[in-house]
């Protein structure tokens, strides 16, 4: 006669019904697997760039010019400020003008080449420019906005696909600040940039780049960057 053990029965039984609480959440999470879903982030793009940018003093727009460089390349180059100056090209002048130094050619194989276009504040005018810039062609320039009181800051805006179409989403926009005094006749050499040649934004509605830059005593203060804020609406 085979006599039972409770205790190994007690222990069986424990065994079992550990195997069946297994064995339900493997059932249970491969169920859950199988109604897996990717969820995906949906962005809003922005159609608008929003621009103010502070001088260290009230700015002079008859003695100088204000450049706003864009482009979708990251090894696009603009004429920098001393001590980086290009001795071949070291003017920051426009698409068709003709420098006091070095040949047309020069400026743009450098520097326009690799432009999407520019906003400049000429006079009590901010113009907008698109590229492509090619040597001996033709481009247009595009009254954008009016100086309204004049002050410290340099402040405009203007709708991207002005300026560079339509976009692809999640677009990085390179750019540069450019103050440059604007004497008749003479050279037309940068004073101030903002401190990285690696400035960029997203197209991404809500972006926003800020900066501040120590002043420089020794840049009239109408030409000295202290302040940049670009934002994506």
């Amino acid at each position: 006669m085979k006599i039972r053990n409770p205790k190994s029965e007690i222990r069986n039984n424990k065994f079992l019904n550990w195997l069946l609480v297994i064995s339900l959440l493997v059932i249970t999470a491969a169920g859950g697997l199988g109604c897996a879903r990717t969820v995906t982030t949906l962005w809003t793009y922005g159609d608008q760039m929003m621009v103010e940018v502070t001088m260290k003093g009230t700015i002079a727009t008859s003695a100088n010019r204000y450049f706003l460089v864009l482009s979708l390349d990251p090894n696009y180059k603009i004429p920098l400020p001393s001590p980086n100056l290009d001795q071949e090209a070291p003017e920051f002048i426009e698409p068709g003008m003709v420098p006091q130094v070095g040949s047309p050619e020069a400026y743009y194989t450098k520097f326009f080449s690799t432009w999407s276009g520019y906003i400049v504040l000429d006079r009590n005018e901010y113009y907008l420019a698109k590229g492509p810039f090619v040597i001996d062609q033709a481009f247009t320039r595009e009254v954008i906005s009016i100086l309204g009181e004049t002050g410290d800051k340099i402040t405009f805006s203007f709708r991207l696909q002005q300026m560079f179409g339509d976009l692809p989403d999640q677009t990085q926009i390179y750019f540069d600040f450019v103050s440059v005094p604007w004497p008749d006749g003479e050279e037309k050499i940068p004073a101030d940039h903002l401190p990285s040649t690696n400035n960029y934004i997203s197209n991404i509605a809500g972006s926003i780049f800020a900066m501040d830059d120590l002043e420089d005593p020794s840049l009239d203060p109408s030409l000295d960057i202290i302040k940049c804020r670009v934002e994506i609406q």
